[in-house]
């Protein structure tokens, strides 16, 4: 939809909007956006029924109408709601302003003219002939004047009305902005895992989305490595490809996965495993590179993406976040002994013209099987 359509259909909705008992927030413009575009007929039959039978939609038919014939709005679609109110809003109030300014300003010239015209003055174009034998052509300047002075009252009114329109208009800019925030608030909590403060899957998924989409620079030569058992064998087979000049900067996913962590939570409770959780999480955010997303993407495992590092560098990243959870100790609260934890991590290349879900697996399949080989350990997919 082009953007002079979709203002369009704004402005038809506003009205629509500031006559019902629902406030103005991205869940009314959504229904009512659809309602004036015409393109959810059983919103609009449900729309009308409702009008007709109570008169005005309040919060909880708003609400209703929209679960029901609009569906959920992500936080991204809400912003481009409330971003557009604000356009052409903001569009509104600049002509308001510009109007008002221009009837001051002719104002003022009116109020010049009919002290003229009251001392007597001659003006142009509306000056009497004086000329003997010659009737006047215009009104005595005591009766023009008395018009321009109804006319410069009429200019005040309407100064008046538009100074009312542009409070209005200054109130509602301040009431989107507040929505603004907390569309905002909403959509970063949206991202955002509760109990780690960490990215939540949604928010790594649209990192990796987005990190692939972007050009790619060449990937490792053909006959490069294949899930390496030990990291010392990715280690080699990284400098090797580097001595030939095969290898280059890209982007690589870290899956790592707390190890036994059933056994934890078994064992010691679920707060005490939402404890491990949080130490974890907050261990990997001291080792997370420039530029790389760090997140929670599953119960107990952890997501890396670094979009611009070479191999051995990748290979060094993954065997530092193993090495630094291992060595730590997590002491429980209700006792003096500590928990060791390890991590398994599974790391993969991205591919040129690889899709995000394959990626995943390949990283995923790493992991299972640097599990599989003991844990407490890295193995490459290339």
């Amino acid at each position: 939809m082009s953007i002079e359509r979709s203002t369009e259909l704004l402005r038809q909705a506003l009205p629509w909007m500031s006559r019902q008992r629902a406030g103005l927030h991205p869940v009314s413009y959504a229904v009512w956006f659809d309602y004036v575009a015409q393109t959810n007929p059983p919103l609009r039959a449900a729309i009308d029924e409702h009008l007709a039978r109570e008169g005005a939609l309040d919060e909880f038919a708003t609400h209703a109408l929209f679960k029901r014939h609009v569906a959920d709005v992500d936080p991204e679609a809400a912003q481009r709601m409330v971003d557009q109110m604000q356009r052409v809003l903001g569009g509104i109030g600049e002509s308001a302003g510009a109007a008002g300014a221009h009837a001051a300003r002719y104002s003022a010239s009116l109020a010049q003219l009919a002290v003229a015209l009251v001392q007597g003055d001659t003006v142009r174009g509306i000056q009497a002939d004086s000329s003997p034998g010659v009737a006047r052509n215009g009104p005595a300047p005591r009766k023009l004047a008395d018009v321009v002075a109804e006319v410069i009252a009429d200019t005040g009114t309407m100064r008046s009305q538009i100074g009312g329109l542009q409070q209005r208009l200054a109130d509602s800019r301040r009431e989107i902005e507040r929505l603004r925030d907390e569309v905002r608030r909403a959509r970063e909590e949206s991202l955002r895992d509760s109990l780690t403060g960490l990215s939540n899957r949604r928010a790594f998924d649209q990192a990796l989305a987005a990190c692939l989409a972007a050009p790619q620079l060449p990937t490792p030569a053909a006959g490069a490595r294949h899930a390496q058992a030990t990291i010392d064998a990715a280690r080699a087979a990284a400098a090797s490809r580097s001595a030939s000049g095969a290898d280059a900067r890209g982007a690589w996913l870290l899956l790592a996965d707390i190890d036994h962590f059933g056994r934890i939570n078994e064992a010691h409770g679920r707060d005490f495993g939402d404890q491990v959780l949080q130490a974890v999480a907050e261990a990997l955010r001291t080792l997370v590179p420039q530029g790389a997303t760090l997140a929670r993407v599953d119960g107990e495992a952890f997501g890396l993406l670094a979009p611009r590092l070479d191999a051995a560098a990748a290979l060094v990243l993954a065997d530092r976040v193993r090495a630094h959870i291992g060595s730590a100790r997590i002491r429980r609260p209700d006792q003096d002994e500590a928990e060791r934890v390890t991590l398994s991590v599974g790391l993969a290349r991205a591919r040129d013209g690889e899709s995000p879900q394959a990626l995943l697996d390949r990283a995923g399949a790493a992991l299972r099987q640097a599990k599989d080989a003991g844990r407490d350990r890295v193995v490459s997919a290339g």
